[in-house]
């Protein structure tokens, strides 16, 4: 699931939450899952094509029939994705 979490006009999208539920998942732990998704939507430089990337959950099919739940999405702060203010 993909759900855009960006503020103001739709012409400015550029923050938007996943959720990923794959057997792929299966094994790993929380950070090589992360690394797995941010590897399928960052350019080939490992940079992002917008502002945000949240990912709201990336879970095993078991553990999402287990627990379903998203957290949500905190306020952006700004900054330009590396920790830096703009």
């Amino acid at each position: 699931v993909v759900e855009n979490t960006s503020h103001g006009r739709k012409e400015d999208e550029s923050h938007f939450k996943v959720v990923v539920v794959s057997e792929a998942f299966e094994g790993k732990r929380l950070v090589g899952r992360h690394r797995a998704v941010n590897a399928a939507v960052c350019e080939p430089d490992g940079s992002l094509g917008f502002h945000s990337l949240e990912i709201g959950a990336a879970k095993t099919p078991a553990e999402w029939e287990l627990d379903s739940a998203v957290p949500p999405s905190p306020k952006c702060a700004g900054g330009d994705g590396r920790g830096m203010s703009r």
